[in-house]
């Protein structure tokens, strides 16, 4: 073999192992990952954590009014306006007697009081380098200012109550959509099913149609069934590839990478009576809760808007230097306190009358809110109930029909069934694996969200479940 042909051959061998390794199945995600995965990037996470540190921020801010506040600045300026340069001059405690024409005044001169001095008024361009350090102390404001750090802290409180809310309402979306995916499997699982029987079918049909025993019509019916078969396997794809597309979009998925999942979840049923489960959801739902709090901050708003009626208190203390040249200041000091209290002012008055109307507004909202969810519980805790009786009644259906296909297959197989019956029994049979599979996404969506509305669905409530066709063999 010449060195050509050699590279050649390695090459080639290299080609095919790379596209074998990359051929290999990516691991399959279980449910706990998934969650994961969509905690860290999705959107929905984003914002709220978002809105969580823009609440924070808000308290920092209402909390800073409450604190002292100094302030650093720095002036340059020339002037040759009288009193501003006077003022200068005073600053700097450069002002001397001939700043007021001392030396022009003359006391014999009985118009000496009248004569306008000449450096007092025209004193011409003067210059000041002024450096001021500033204090502000507020003492009280009526209760603004702690009011308003009340409402910001509630609103905080309800923007984590909505930070839980997007993190439980994400896990329904992550196990809505892995669920998806399961019940499309199990979905596809029934379709294959149906096509091998169906396959069967028109092969027995076939060796019937060779023994005389059937009529050619019969054959064309058990191949019109395969076709209707081969296009329910399809169809059964094309749902698992869009619960895949939507789990990816959920976790943040690259498309150049496969994505496949693990074993089932099953989230638990609350064992607690209805009455229970309606007051913990009362307690614990997280929208509750934020309302709660946002109700709590617009009663907060009213003692902020009761504080224009009410004296402000407020002390300041300034240190200055000023002089003509940066090095050589004068330094000075003015300590003060002020007191204000808005005597008459017509605008508080509706001020008041919305932070009330807003507090109205927010118990309305939430005592709304509370009657829906305590009906919302109701009726899915009735849900679940009965989507597992329904699962159970599938079950025991699905046993059912496929015993009694298996003797009408037999029937078919000696010549005493027609076709006809023979592929009504089978489309019974797919019917019902089909609606038990749809039994048990059902079941599992009505659990989970009876968890959500009373505040309890995170991924430990939610366990691996036994596979759904677990119950029966090969078709």
């Amino acid at each position: 073999m010449s060195l050509r042909s050699h590279k050649k051959t390695c090459a080639v061998l290299v080609i095919l192992w790379m596209g074998t390794i990359a051929a290999l199945p990516a691991a399959a995600l279980d449910f706990n990952q998934c969650v994961d995965l969509a905690l860290k990037q999705n959107p929905r996470m984003l914002a709220a954590r978002a809105r969580q540190a823009e609440a924070k921020g808000a308290v920092s801010e209402a909390r800073g009014h409450l604190l002292p506040r100094l302030s650093a600045a720095f002036s340059a300026s020339q002037s040759n306006n009288a009193l501003t340069v006077f003022g200068m001059r005073l600053s700097q405690r450069q002002a001397t007697f001939n700043d007021f024409g001392a030396g022009q005044f003359n006391p014999n001169n009985p118009a000496g009081l009248d004569i306008a001095p000449n450096e007092l008024n025209h004193p011409g361009s003067y210059h000041n380098f002024g450096t001021k350090l500033q204090l502000e102390i507020p003492i009280w404001n009526g209760g603004a200012v702690w009011g308003r750090l009340r409402q910001m802290r509630a609103m905080l409180q309800a923007a984590q109550s909505g930070n839980r809310m997007a993190r439980q309402k994400l896990v329904f979306a992550v196990l809505r959509a892995y669920d998806g995916v399961i019940a499309a499997n199990a979905g596809i699982s029934v379709a294959e099913k149906a096509k091998r029987a169906a396959e069967s079918y028109v092969k027995t049909s076939r060796a019937l149609l060779e023994r005389g025993v059937l009529v050619k019509s019969d054959l064309l019916s058990a191949e019109v069934h395969l076709e209707k078969v081969e296009l329910a396997v399809e169809s059964a794809q094309d749902t698992r590839a869009n619960a895949l597309d939507t789990l990816a979009t959920l976790i943040g998925w690259p498309e150049s990478m496969t994505l496949t999942v693990a074993g089932p979840v099953q989230p638990a049923l609350p064992a607690a009576p209805l009455i229970v489960l309606q007051r913990d959801a009362m307690t614990r739902n997280a929208d509750i809760i934020a309302l709660r709090h946002r109700a709590e901050a617009a009663q907060d708003g009213i003692h902020v808007a009761r504080a224009a009626y009410l004296p402000h208190v407020n002390a300041m203390a300034d240190q200055e230097w000023n002089g003509r040249t940066l090095g050589n200041a004068a330094p000075s000091y003015t300590i003060g306190g002020e007191v204000t209290w808005n005597i008459l002012d017509f605008a508080r008055g509706g001020g008041m009358d919305r932070a009330r109307a807003q507090h109205e507004q927010a118990m309305a909202a939430l005592q709304e809110a509370q009657g829906k969810l305590r009906v919302q519980v109701a009726q899915i805790w009735r849900k679940a109930r009965e989507a597992a009786l329904r699962v159970k009644m599938r079950t025991l259906a699905v046993a059912q029909m496929k015993e009694a296909q298996r003797l009408v297959r037999l029937r078919y197989e000696h010549g005493v069934e027609t076709v006809t019956g023979l592929l009504h029994g089978q489309a019974e049979l797919d019917r019902a694996r089909a609606e038990l599979v749809a039994a048990r996404y059902a079941q599992a969506m009505d659990r989970a969200a009876l968890l959500l509305a009373v505040g309890q669905l995170n991924p430990r409530a939610i366990t691996g479940a036994r596979p759904i066709f677990a119950i029966e063999g090969a078709p």
